[in-house]
């Protein structure tokens, strides 16, 4: 079935990146002047792209753009992963994940929980590929995606309410309101999501909330977001596949659960206040800082009364005030962008088993990290045509950490014993330089080298040792090398862009699955080219076609020229968008992801794959003056299809997370003006 449908399909269509946007020009949020200045293969998507699109969650929107792959272990998208360029596991580290130019990625492994981020409310996304190191600092090795909630400055004052229903009981209401005079500005967002979920138990629920206010000032602008999510999940665990045994419940019982008591929940506020100042009619300074307070908590039941409970808390402080200038040096002119990062980051951590239902603390983490980095980056118009672009950045991490455990608490188990009390610093540098010149006739090409660099995330730092015994142990930080040239052109009607790259990383920071330790790697290695096209046919129909070719394999140790895991080797997506008679405007995607090596498998000796899948999905929109309605369909030819695995190192057995046939939802909005 999957050749027909892929010859359907690429008769029919594209991945929605911007359809032939403009770049728009700075925000606050962003930390670049226009994306068309940088030496890099960047996206914007936009707030018309993602309305039209059939997505329903941001990772699968995502997941259409060149280079990105996602890897998810629900439906509902809570607790997806997003991979730029080819990391596999360790992608949620690798790729920085920016809401309105403020981290989310953190210190410990847990993923963004991007269904956190309503997308309605998303009023563009930058997502900038290969580099970013310099501007935003650790942990962009992939790139970096930054998304940016909807400004009240940008429209008219309005009102909308919208409500969905769909497959799996799924409910979701939202209001959001936008007013704006001369004294001030204003947006207040609200949501909220419940799901039956897929598979059984897996209930999910979802409450968030955001505001946005922006006083004007004679000279700049005093500006606020205060938001705030709560989300509870059930866990339905995994579905096992073991030849050995003829067991499959992928296919005897794919929706089923064994772990009916395992759930996790969350609950997160934060606020950024800042004040915009503009110095003259060139120079900018903006003074901002951050705070983020997240709890989680989560329980894993084995059975017989028997099992695991965590609760985690992370606050974060931030303080990022940055200079942009334009001045003319020697005869050119160049943009500056000059700045400080301070983080602060407190971490605690309380983890427990319980037998008979009776929970003993037997690890309580206490870990402070602090981050100081300065940074800056210039653009420089060598002619009116050619631009270079220059940065370095120099951060130093430092982090202490603690185990307050009892070992001879009642219940403690043999294995846990007190871990060390820990310290570390490291500096490391990260720099960028790369060239860009346009031609006359639409044509333009870029080339850049960078270096980026990781740190240890605090679950990676503490982890078992030889024993079997959880203790702190250092890390080297992960160092990235790159470089990457690329070719653009674009008229009127047409968009389109080649990009090829290569990244080697020393140092690599991963999870050994065969002694559960977290090491530095050998050397390894990503090289790839990314395609797209956009093409406006008619005013009425836009068609988008993008491709990857991804290589990301061990050069060195004993598992040289082995593919890493959970990177596919082929995406690809296209798409078709138009708007029939009577103002009904229809999109179809078609999504194709080729195999790949399961998390467990750096040998490449397991056997078997994670199988390539491909999706269908479909919109169509109907707007009649204040009333919107829609109807979207995802899945259509019902793939059976999962994207994240982990092999058995030592049988033939694996486990993976199954995700929804098909699927289908209307809603309906009001806007009020």
């Amino acid at each position: 079935m999957k050749k027909p449908i892929l010859a359907a399909s690429l008769a029919a269509v594209l991945s929605h990146q911007s359809v032939l946007a403009d770049d728009e020009m700075i925000v606050v949020a962003s930390r670049v002047d226009t994306l068309s200045s940088l030496p890099a293969s960047v996206t914007t998507i936009t707030a018309e792209d993602i309305k039209v699109n059939p997505s329903r969650t941001l990772p699968e929107l995502l997941s259409e753009q060149v280079g990105v792959n996602t890897s998810s272990l629900y439906s509902h998208g809570s607790r997806a992963s997003i991979d730029v360029r080819g990391f596999g596991e360790t992608a949620t580290q690798n790729t920085l994940i920016l809401l309105d130019g403020r981290r989310l990625t953190g210190i410990d492994l847990s993923a963004v929980n991007f269904a956190s981020i309503p997308l309605e409310n998303i009023e563009r996304i930058e997502i900038i590929r290969g580099t970013g190191g310099v501007l935003y600092g650790d942990g962009a090795t992939g790139g970096v995606i930054n998304i940016m909630t909807k400004d009240p400055r940008d429209a008219k004052n309005y009102s909308t309410l919208s409500a969905t229903t769909g497959s799996d009981n799924y409910r979701e209401m939202t209001a959001t309101t936008s007013y704006s005079n001369q004294q001030f500005a204003v947006t207040a967002h609200i949501n909220s999501q419940e799901s039956d979920g897929y598979r059984d138990h897996n209930a999910f629920d979802q409450n968030s909330g955001q505001i946005d206010v922006r006083v004007p000032l004679s000279t700049g602008e005093i500006y606020a977001k205060i938001g705030a999510f709560q989300q509870n999940i059930d866990l339905p665990g995994v579905r096992r596949v073991n030849p050995s045994t003829l067991t499959n419940q992928l296919k005897s019982d794919r929706k089923g659960t064994e772990t009916p008591n395992d759930w996790a929940d969350e609950y997160t506020e934060y606020t950024t206040l800042g004040y915009s100042l503009d110095l003259n009619d060139r120079d900018t300074l903006i003074v901002d800082g951050g705070y983020r307070r997240k709890r989680q908590r989560s329980q894993f039941d084995y059975g017989f009364g028997y099992g695991d409970y965590a609760a985690t808390e992370v606050k974060t402080l931030s303080f990022t005030p940055r200079l942009m200038l334009a001045r003319n040096v020697a005869g050119y002119m160049a943009d500056w962008l000059l700045g400080i990062d301070l983080y602060r980051y407190e971490y605690d951590s309380s983890r427990s088993n319980f037998g008979n239902n009776v929970a003993q603390p037997i690890h309580q983490l206490d870990v402070t990290q602090e981050s100081t980095a300065l940074y800056g980056q210039t653009t420089i118009a060598l002619t009116e045509n050619t631009s270079l672009t220059a940065g370095a950045r120099i951060q130093s991490v430092r982090q202490k950490a603690r185990d307050t455990l009892d070992p001879t608490a009642p219940g403690a188990s043999v294995y846990d014993s007190q871990a060390t009390d820990f310290t570390e610093s490291d500096t490391e540098e990260s720099y960028e330089l790369g060239l860009k010149h346009a031609f006359m006739n639409g044509w333009s090409v870029y080339a850049r080298v960078d270096r980026s660099v990781r740190f240890g995330t605090v679950d990676e730092l503490f982890e078992y040792n030889d024993a079997f015994a959880q203790v702190f142990s250092p890390l080297k930080p992960q160092v990235s090398r790159g470089s990457e040239v690329g070719i653009n052109y674009m008229n009127t009607w047409l968009r389109s862009t080649m990009s090829i790259f290569k990244q080697t990383l020393t140092d690599e920071i991963h999870l050994n699955p065969a002694t559960f330790q977290n090491v530095n790697l050998d050397d390894t290695e990503r090289e790839g080219v990314e395609l797209s096209v956009t093409a406006r046919m008619n005013e009425t129909v836009t068609i988008k076609a993008g491709y990857t070719y991804l290589n990301a394999e061990f050069v060195e140790g004993l598992n040289s020229g082995n593919l890493i895991p959970l990177v596919p080797e082929h995406t690809y997506a296209v798409s078709l968008l138009g708007v029939l008679p009577l103002g009904v405007t229809t999109s179809l995607n078609w999504n194709y992801v080729s195999a790949a090596h399961f998390a467990n498998d750096p040998t490449g000796t397991f056997g078997s794959k994670i199988p390539s899948y491909q999706t269908v999905d479909a919109k169509i929109s109907k707007v009649k003056g204040p009333l919107e309605l829609s109807l979207q369909v995802n899945n259509i030819f019902e793939e059976a299809y999962y994207n994240f695995g982990i092999n058995s190192t030592a049988a033939v057995r694996y486990n993976a997370y199954p995700l929804a046939k098909r699927t289908a939802y209307v809603s309906a909005s009001y806007t009020f003006e």
